[in-house]
């Protein structure tokens, strides 16, 4: 071989390698992206689009904050279900936990130191949380205890908080509440930023930092992802579950608080949509069925997309019913793009997710 042929096969060598080296293209970053959101963002975008080119009252400011204060509540509810679904387990009791929280909210702070709002508003509070530890204990020990389906367990004990909170209210609203806690809690604003909205953006990040700096959050990860694997790793599954289950329905009793604060008065029948709603939310938002796979980000664009359709289709006058209709094929949607994301992940590159490393020194019962 020449010299000068030595030369041509060293100046092909980097030109050789830089093709045959990962490349940033548009079909890679659009395929990432649907594997994280699945077709969310589009949807987004076009739905603002069309609802803004036919309803000028859609962008105004007074709008904007009324769709911040409506998101809140799903937002809420949309990240409870996510850390569920995280594990591959279903929450269908978020909309019982509501109900119930809110009837026991009112009721303490009607019967409970009626001389003094902020000790009733307190003790009111603490007791609508309480309601989801509950709620939460009860579904944790039987779907990690005792194995029971998640499906059938969260059912089960969202149809037992409704009955319980009209048992407790009679079937009437609970009125009679402290005017501090409304105008405090419902209807004040911090910053400038309503006060529900606040106290979703509070949430957002704890769940972030929950999932993503913690180690209960690569644990939940992994049970999500395998669970036999994850208890072979060293995971309390048991712990890990009861944990994200607790905090989920918890997270919907401090919906069941808010929307009491809102509307000043405790409810029986608030929350029936949210069992569909947070699914079809967490769905579109990118977090798996399957389990191990969920970001807040998806889950709060997903509650803002339903939110945003409501809303417009309220301003346009759309009837209640076709609204169902629309809510239910969007559910269907969100199925039908979560098995297509399914496949496209599996012939995809291996995606960085987190990983329950290191998982020692926290083998338990499983």
């Amino acid at each position: 071989m020449t010299q000068t042929d030595l030369r041509t096969q060293s100046s092909l060598r980097p030109a050789a390698a830089a093709a045959s080296g990962p490349r940033i293209s548009i079909g890679n970053l659009m395929r990432r992206q649907f594997i994280a959101y699945g077709i969310l963002p589009l949807l987004l975008v076009v739905l603002i689009i069309i609802f803004a080119a036919v309803e000028p009252r859609f962008l105004s400011p007074t709008n904007i904050i009324n769709v911040a204060r409506q998101v809140s509540f799903l937002g809420i509810i949309a990240i409870g279900q996510m850390l569920y679904l995280i594990t591959r387990n279903y929450d269908l009791s978020n909309g019982g936990t509501v109900a119930l929280s809110s009837i026991i909210c009112a009721t303490v702070m009607v019967s409970a130191a009626p001389g003094n709002p902020g000790l009733a508003i307190l003790l009111g509070c603490l007791a609508a949380l309480a309601v989801g530890l509950a709620v939460g204990l009860a579904n944790a020990v039987l779907i990690a205890v005792f194995k029971v389906n998640s499906f059938m367990v969260t059912l089960g004990t969202g149809f037992a908080a409704t009955g319980i909170a009209l048992l407790v209210a009679g079937g009437v609203p609970v009125t009679g509440l402290p005017r501090e806690f409304s105008r405090n809690f419902g209807t004040s604003a911090i910053l400038g930023i309503p006060f529900p909205t606040f106290v979703l953006i509070l949430v957002l990040l704890g769940a972030y930092v929950l999932l993503n700096w913690t180690r209960l959050g690569r644990q939940a990860y992994a049970v999500g992802g395998n669970e036999n694997a994850a208890y072979q790793a060293g995971v309390n599954v048991r712990r890990t579950l009861i944990s994200v289950m607790v905090t989920g329905s918890v997270l919907a009793a401090l919906v069941g608080v808010m929307i009491t604060a809102r509307v000043s008065t405790g409810e029986a029948n608030i929350g029936v949509q949210y069992p569909m709603q947070s699914i079809i939310a967490a769905v579109i938002g990118g977090i798996a069925l399957a389990g191990g796979e969920g970001r807040v980000s998806g889950a709060f664009m997903g509650a803002l997309f339903i939110v945003l359709l409501n809303n417009g289709m309220d301003l346009i006058r759309v009837q209640g019913y076709v609204q169902d209709i629309l809510l239910g094929a969007l559910l269907v949607l969100a199925l039908l793009v979560d098995r297509i994301r399914t496949r496209v992940r599996v012939t995809a590159p291996a995606a960085k997710i987190p990983t329950p490393s290191p998982l020692t020194a926290d083998k338990g019962d499983k």
